[in-house]
């Protein structure tokens, strides 16, 4: 890892700036979208395009690392490449250096969040996450002999990251109307849900929520959890839907505009992920997640690779990012700004 990484610590001003583990539940009732906000309207900006085949190669990248677990050479490199990247699409990144107990001989967990933030001085902010660390055990795996392994977390982890490291790219190239910080979160999947349920899972949140300034409140967060697989469904999250009703209908709505195939609108049960500790802390969170991945609920044979070692590029398609990358930078772009008054 590069020194000038390991020096910075922190994130002196952030605006300035799984469990995909996850459980279901039945879904609740729908609650009654929140008031309008009463802000004035943003003008919209023309949607840069978004490059889904060096998306698709960030995540070959990334899963030639190896696993990214915590304390492994691997993840040093990932580190590295974040850091690289997004130092070079915008001179607001801040590193946050923390540590967390782990299971075993690993000892202490040396763990970082990377945020990049982009039009610091707007006040209207979107806060839009994913987590880049690989889960250490594939305790998923149809091979029991193989649980102990990491696994290489090409959609559950990679997918996101890489879908994110593009949007930095061409805002880099297209400043956004409104503020939008790009959070890269470590320690999400790293806990053993039979051994303590959720306590070592979302560690990067569950800190970030812990220090974040009293000042800093996004509009609302999107988290990005395995976002890229070939036939990828993705459908609203009750626990989205409770906090943050208003812009999951933004979202959706949009996809359906858009007319984006992977997106319908079939209520899914809730999803224990990144996004609670953060609805936690009062910031509503949509999670966009292929939630029939989890449990390996889907009936199609190629999609049952939740944790396991079988999840690699080959599962993914560059016609997934693009939708989901399209997606994030029409709402950037020309949806949230105009929208606005109506959130």
């Amino acid at each position: 890892m590069k020194n000038s990484i390991i020096q910075r610590i922190f994130f002196a001003a952030l605006v300035c700036a799984s469990f995909s583990a996850c459980k279901k539940k039945e879904p609740p009732p729908e609650p009654e979208p929140p008031a309008g906000s009463g802000l004035a309207a943003i003008p919209a900006l023309p949607v840069p395009g978004f490059d889904a085949n060096r998306a698709f190669a960030d995540i070959v990248k990334q899963v030639n690392y190896g696993p990214r677990t915590p304390n492994s050479q691997a993840h040093r490199k990932m580190l590295i490449m974040l850091d690289s990247v997004l130092t070079g699409c915008t001179a607001n990144v801040e590193l946050q250096n923390f540590g967390d107990s782990g299971y075993g001989p690993e000892g202490k967990l040396l763990l970082t969040n990377v945020i990049a933030s982009f039009n610091p001085s707007a006040t209207w902010r979107v806060l839009i996450l994913t987590h880049y660390d690989s889960r250490p055990q594939a305790d998923e795996d149809p091979d029991s002999t193989k649980h102990n392994k990491p696994i290489p977390a090409a959609n559950d982890g990679g997918s996101g990251t890489a879908i994110m490291l593009e949007l930095a790219r061409q805002m880099k190239d297209h400043p956004p109307p409104i503020g939008v910080d790009l959070f890269f979160d470590d320690g999400e999947d790293y806990g053993k849900y039979e051994v303590d349920q959720l306590k070592r899972y979302f560690l990067g949140v569950k800190y970030f929520v812990s220090v974040k300034p009293a000042d800093y409140s996004p509009q609302f967060a999107i988290l990005l959890d395995m976002v890229g697989d070939t036939n990828a469904d993705f459908e609203p999250e009750t626990n989205s839907v409770r906090a943050a009703s208003v812009y999951v209908n933004e979202i959706w709505n949009t996809a359906k505009s858009m007319g984006l195939s992977h997106f319908n609108n079939v209520r899914q049960s809730d999803i224990e992920d990144d996004h609670l500790p953060l609805i936690q802390a009062g910031i509503p969170s949509v999670d966009i997640i292929d939630g029939d991945l989890v449990g390996h609920q889907s009936a199609d044979p190629n999609r049952k690779y939740w944790h396991t070692l079988d999840d690699l590029p080959k599962h993914l398609s560059r016609e997934t990012l693009d939708e989901v990358g399209r997606l994030l930078l029409t709402l950037i772009y020309q949806k949230l700004p105009q929208d606005v008054p109506n959130l």
